[in-house]
């Protein structure tokens, strides 16, 4: 089995996998958490991890019973990465665009992932990745307006009711700004990468792909974009790029 570790600021995500099925995910606040998966997981064989910082203790402890491949600029990929620099591209996001590819080959795939930042990744029906956009993301935004003013409260988006256009009190119209202007963003950015590639795939992800999903779908024409949402799109990634390594391994 293969394990793939997405290591966050402060929470780790992990998924489990059989060659290429999906058997599990977890949250994990802890490391001995991981610990206790990995004891209780025997038949895991390989496993790659992203971080944003050091590697874990659990990690390193078990290195000497599985191959493990820590995900960084160096790792080999299933895809031809065009991105100028690769040293600050983020694990997430080539994770992302592997995922991508690897669910919709030799397809036109523009994946977005709304997080704490809202980014675009397009990868082209010759399996090229080429890059894309960075932005805020929905939090940070609401976060930026309470920051940078004196008197605007500072709000969350908890609220699980798309809102208005027309904001009728001051938290109504930080939502309608923030929260529509995401989706018109989201929609202009669209139509441009439209112009560019035929036949365009529209792949969303992240902790607040649910919340703008069923709004992009009534605003996109469905003729032009086919829209899906994987809210494990880093995790298969991360188990394509592992088991490409592992084949290159054993050739």
């Amino acid at each position: 089995m293969n394990l793939t570790i997405d290591i966050g600021n402060t929470r780790t995500k992990i998924a489990l996998f059989k060659e290429e099925k999906l058997l599990e995910t977890q949250s994990l606040d802890q490391e001995r958490e991981l610990e206790s998966f990995l004891d209780s997981h025997t038949g895991i064989r390989h496993i790659i991890f992203s971080t944003v910082g050091s590697p874990l203790d659990a990690l390193q402890t078990h290195g000497s019973s599985v191959s493990v491949v820590h995900l960084d600029q160096d790792t080999p990929i299933p895809l031809e990465n065009k991105y100028e620099t690769l040293g600050t591209l983020g694990a997430d996001r080539i994770s992302n665009a592997v995922g991508a590819a690897h669910l919709y080959p030799k397809s036109n795939i523009l994946v977005i992932d709304a997080g704490t930042c809202i980014t675009l990744d397009i990868v082209n029906e010759e399996n090229q990745y080429l890059g894309g956009s960075i932005s805020n993301g929905i939090q940070m935004r609401f976060q930026a307006l309470n920051t940078f003013t004196e008197n605007l409260p500072l709000i969350g988006h908890e609220n699980p009711d798309y809102p208005d256009l027309i904001g009728k009190s001051t938290e109504s119209s930080i939502r309608s700004g923030v929260i529509n202007g995401v989706v018109a963003e989201l929609c202009g950015m669209i139509s441009a990468y439209n112009k560019q590639f035929t036949g365009l795939k529209i792949l969303l992800t992240g902790g607040d792909a649910n919340y703008i999903e069923t709004e992009l779908e009534d605003r996109i024409d469905s003729k032009k974009n086919e829209i899906f949402a994987d809210p494990n799109l880093v995790h298969i990634g991360l188990n394509a790029i592992l088991n490409f390594n592992v084949k290159k391994t054993s050739q």
